[in-house]
């Protein structure tokens, strides 16, 4: 088991910053907004031969709204599960009230705590940080999270307090799934019930989740590492910046992601939002899961299930690969099964033919059905697998001006009826079988 670092702190002292520094790149949205951070979110983190796994926090708040309750609830949480805890305050505006509150409320988890002053930008200013030894905490390091003065000092410190077991065996590739949709479909909810904890803030407003939350949680004994995203809007809903923040977060946890589970709204359907998200997963070139989320307040489901595959087949039909399952995020129904067949879609993602295989295949394809435009026929003199996640083959044609993407596509069915490449997508390249170098 991995050693837990919790990072906490009041709002804006810069947590997220610090988390960003941590895992070397910007994953947790940066807003001067106090209580961007809503949602505990969690990030593997190796350092010389140790890892561990850090976790940002909602800033801690006395403030008796309900999103401040539920995030202190959240950091409340985090402590008690951690191992270390580092304590970040504002070096440039002294000890506040509530630093002093969470010093207390620290000191009552008996866990060991390194403080981190930040926004120390030179040594100069070192001399201003001082003051936080009142706090009552002796293991203290002066850093800039911003521009990422010291912070080699503190992953030291962090890792002095990790124990290292030699005999630890390497873990197996945990899988990274990711949940997209548009706001309040149910992710958070996805997140809390897999997690058997509540993760993520779940709330009726839209809009929530305003970061990429990432959770570890088990299922039938394997380790998985799933992303509750902010929900995407249309571009024409975009109103400010923070919800351009979050559109932009979604999309590099989306790179991230080995599988996307893309979830609708059982009351509403698979909509334009949904055919957006679906085709920037196709763009992305990501294994997909189509999930329809709140399926127990569905009365009529043997109707309703073939009402959404025929919407999912009309609407979707870029994505007639992808499978739909219908789950119950609140109650846990059929959750197990995204966990499944995310194995599944992430093996065919991965799958890498031999020529043999290949070779087997397309020359029967090209046999059975040649391709003739303007009296010329298209003749494909070469062709290979170069890669895979997604599986990509390249074909060389005599003149891909004739290749059309009807032919493409029948192509692309004769591969995926012989060796499924279910739930992922697959490319086709097409060059001049004279240019020697492939693209």
């Amino acid at each position: 088991m991995l050693t837990k670092v919790a990072i906490v702190g009041r709002p804006n002292v810069g947590k997220s910053a610090l988390f960003n520094r941590l895992i070397g790149r910007k994953k947790a949205i940066i807003h001067e907004t106090p209580g961007t951070t809503r949602d505990r979110n969690d990030h593997e983190v190796s350092w010389r031969d140790k890892s561990f796994i850090v976790t940002d926090t909602a800033g801690w708040s006395t403030d008796i709204s309900v999103f401040s309750k539920d995030m202190s609830r959240q950091l409340d949480i985090a402590v008690e599960k951690s191992d270390v805890v580092l304590f970040v305050v504002d070096g440039k505006t002294g000890v506040h009230p509530t630093d002093v509150q969470i010093a207390q409320q620290i000191r009552l988890k008996r866990k060991k705590t390194i403080l981190v002053v930040n926004k120390i930008d030179t040594q100069a200013e070192e001399i201003k940080g001082y003051e936080f030894y009142e706090l009552g905490f002796d293991d203290a390091v002066f850093v800039s999270a911003n521009h990422g003065r010291s912070v080699h000092d503190l992953l030291d410190k962090i890792w002095e307090n990790i124990k290292y077991d030699r005999k630890v065996k390497k873990p197996r590739e945990t899988l990274e799934i990711i949940l997209v949709g548009k706001p309040n479909v149910g992710k958070s909810s996805f997140i809390n019930t897999a997690a058997k904890e509540e993760r993520s803030i779940v709330h009726d407003i839209p809009g929530t989740t305003r970061d990429s939350l990432t959770v570890r949680i088990q299922s039938n004994g394997k380790e998985y590492i799933l992303t509750d995203t902010a929900g995407l809007h249309r571009g024409s809903k975009t109103k400010d910046d923070m919800e351009y923040l979050s559109n932009l977060s979604t999309n590099y946890a989306i790179e991230d992601a080995d599988v996307a589970v893309l979830i609708a709204d059982a009351s509403q359907g698979i909509g334009e939002t949904e055919v957006k998200i679906a085709r920037l997963l196709l763009e992305k070139k990501k294994p997909v899961i189509v999930t329809v989320n709140k399926w127990d307040l569905i009365e009529e489901k043997e109707e309703a299930a073939k009402y959404f595959t025929e919407q999912l087949r009309e609407r979707i039909k870029f994505m007639n690969w992808a499978d739909i399952i219908f789950i119950s995020a609140k109650t846990g129904q059929r959750l197990d099964r995204i966990f499944q067949e995310a194995e599944i879609v992430f093996k065919q993602y991965s799958k890498e033919l031999t020529k043999e295989e290949l070779n087997e295949v397309i020359r029967d394809a090209l046999a059975r059905k040649p391709y003739t435009c303007k009296s010329r026929t298209l003749k494909i003199k070469e062709y290979a697998q170069v890669a895979s996640k997604p599986p990509v083959f390249i074909f060389s044609a005599n003149d891909t001006d004739l290749v059309h993407f009807s032919y493409e596509r029948f192509l692309e069915n004769c591969l995926r009826a012989e060796f499924g490449f279910h739930g992922t997508p697959i490319v086709l390249k097409f060059r001049n079988y004279y240019k020697k170098k492939m693209d």
